[in-house]
């Protein structure tokens, strides 16, 4: 929460001159602004490539398209591009529809490893045989052009700069004029069959001006090359990373024509790819500051805090009362030694050696923390108090009448110590200077009447 940033690993696919320039301005568009996250890019071989390292959560974010199944889990932080699938032929040439390539042989672009997934969707969805796709590329199709070895071309690619225009370019050398569109009329089907593509249009114009190319607008597929985050992103990050690149598509929008192409995601949950919430929040308005994010964890952590805390009180205090209701019942069952037929003083003497027992017992109990401070203190003030008035009547001339009719027990009986509260006043004036409320009562174990001191 203190850190002054935030490093993000970022995969990235062979940057061009348009990339580097678009990656100088964020780099400037960071430092200038102070921003809250740092980016470490790590070039890969492919788009294919950079969305793989996302998928085995090699890096936090990457440069992939949305047609591929390796970022399904990922969510869109930016977009970069748009791609369509173009399908060309000769400006001279009669073929005006799909349908009027059927038994012809198609000129497909790719490289050497993969055909692209979006012209595969195109060549399935018409049916076209494998016997008619010849695979080129950029450099081969110039030649494959002139001796007539292909009567269209399918490529894919964005508006602008890239194959597409390349592949425009190519027929210009070839046939000195700029290549036919096909309109794929069934787009709308093709799209609804398979959910990583959208129907789109391409513009009238898109990559010439003079003459059009494309001379009228053009029915067909699209996808996208994303920016996209790990699901666990953190939102003040993907957040972060949105702004700046909306920052920086303004500051190259004049300089770079291809920054039209850069846009933010759509808001809408049921997008294939959705947006990050960090995302989501920043474009809605909703995004919360550093000090409210951090506000929050405080009062999450106190609340968590409290809650360990009472719950931890609430334990040591049910632990004390079980070491008291043990320590009480042990005090109040706990015998003086047998005796037999003993006279008054005897029984006193008794009693004087089991508070002794009692009191060594009790000590040794407090030192193993088997017994509460406060229980410890109660007991031991108890046992203080007993012993007292037992010295006290051991000291007197005379034992009452108890001395001249001693108690008779059986042998083999035992005599039990109890405590009992009681108020002093009751006991006349032999109790004036004692404490209130403390009074030992012996026991016999015939349950005979009990003698009291």
């Amino acid at each position: 929460m203190f850190s002054s940033s935030e490093g993000l690993r970022v995969a990235t696919i062979p940057v061009n001159d348009i990339g580097r320039t678009f990656l100088s301005a964020l780099k400037q568009e960071i430092a200038s602004q102070h921003a809250r996250v740092q980016l470490s890019l790590i070039e890969t071989p492919s788009v294919w490539a950079s969305a793989q390292a996302l998928k085995e959560q090699k890096v936090d974010a990457a440069v992939a398209r949305s047609d591929d199944p390796a970022v399904a889990d990922g969510r869109t932080l930016f977009i970069l591009r748009s791609l369509y699938a173009a399908l060309l032929t000769s400006a001279n040439a009669s073929i005006d529809s799909v349908s009027k390539l059927k038994g012809r042989k198609i000129g497909v672009i790719a490289d050497d490893t993969r055909l692209d997934p979006m012209a595969r969707v195109v060549l399935e969805f018409y049916g076209f045989d494998a016997r008619q796709i010849a695979r080129l590329t950029l450099k081969e199709l110039a030649p494959a052009l002139e001796h007539r070895q292909v009567a269209a071309v399918l490529v894919v690619g964005p508006s602008g700069a890239g194959p597409i225009a390349d592949a425009i370019e190519a027929y210009r050398k070839s046939t000195r004029k700029p290549p036919k569109f096909i309109d794929l009329a069934e787009a709308s089907a093709i799209a609804e069959r398979f959910a990583a593509y959208d129907e789109a249009e391409i513009n009238a114009g898109a990559f010439s001006g003079s003459p059009a190319v494309p001379a009228e607008k053009v029915t067909t597929i699209s996808a996208n090359v994303l920016l996209l985050a790990q699901p666990s992103l953190s939102n003040s990050a993907a957040a972060e990373i949105t702004r700046l690149l909306l920052a920086t598509k303004t500051r190259v929008a004049a300089t770079l024509p291809e920054a039209g192409q850069l846009a933010a995601p759509s808001t809408d949950k049921d997008e294939l790819l959705p947006a990050h919430p960090g995302t989501v929040a920043f474009l809605n308005g909703e995004q919360t500051s550093l000090l409210d994010e951090t506000t929050n964890w405080i009062l999450l952590g106190s609340m968590l805090t409290g809650f360990v805390g009472s719950l931890g009180a609430w334990l040591k205090r049910l632990r004390n009362k079980k070491k008291s209701d043990e320590l009480q019942a042990q005090v109040r069952g706990r015998p003086t030694p047998p005796a037999t037929n003993p006279s008054v003083a005897e029984q006193l003497g008794a009693i004087e050696n089991g508070l002794d027992a009692l009191s060594q017992w009790l000590t040794q109990k407090f030192q193993a923390n088997d017994a509460p401070p406060q229980d410890f203190q109660n007991v031991a003030a108890k046992l203080a108090a007993i012993a007292a008035l037992m010295q006290e009547r051991l000291a007197a001339p005379v034992l009452d009448h108890a001395a001249a009719e001693p108690p008779t027990a059986g042998s083999g009986e035992t005599v039990t110590l109890r405590l009992i509260d009681m108020d002093a006043t009751s006991q006349g004036d032999r109790t004036t200077a004692r404490q209130p409320g403390r009074l030992v009562a012996v026991e016999r174990g015939d349950h005979a009447p009990a003698d009291a001191a």
